[in-house]
């Protein structure tokens, strides 16, 4: 048996030992989205934080000045009314809720 048919046998012994386990599977397609997602708010904040800086460079211009402040206010202004601080606020004191009554629940036995 040759190098080539070796290594063949052995991707293949990988790939059939991968694919009998359906957990490692998940875990795998699991933490593949969590980077996939992580990867896409790192590159879209740094796409719009960008944009912006391009922005700021043409508002001294004369004619796309005006534009360029009109849509940089309007970022700017969107940015800071999404603060979804009382969303994690309400979230978390309803955890916390929840919290307690399972452990009130677990004292009661």
């Amino acid at each position: 048996m040759d190098k080539t048919e070796e290594k063949a046998n052995q991707a293949l012994k990988e790939f059939i030992r991968y694919s009998s386990s359906p957990w490692r599977i998940v875990w795998t397609n699991f933490v593949a989205g969590i980077f996939r997602g992580l990867g896409a708010l790192i590159g879209a904040s740094m796409v719009i934080a960008l944009l912006i800086w391009i922005l700021a460079l043409f508002a001294d211009l004369p004619l796309i000045g005006e534009y360029a402040k009109q849509i940089k206010t309007t970022v700017s202004d969107y940015v800071r009314d999404t603060n979804y601080n009382d969303e994690f606020d309400r979230i978390g004191s309803t955890l916390e809720r929840i919290e307690q009554e399972l452990h009130d629940e677990g004292d009661g036995k």
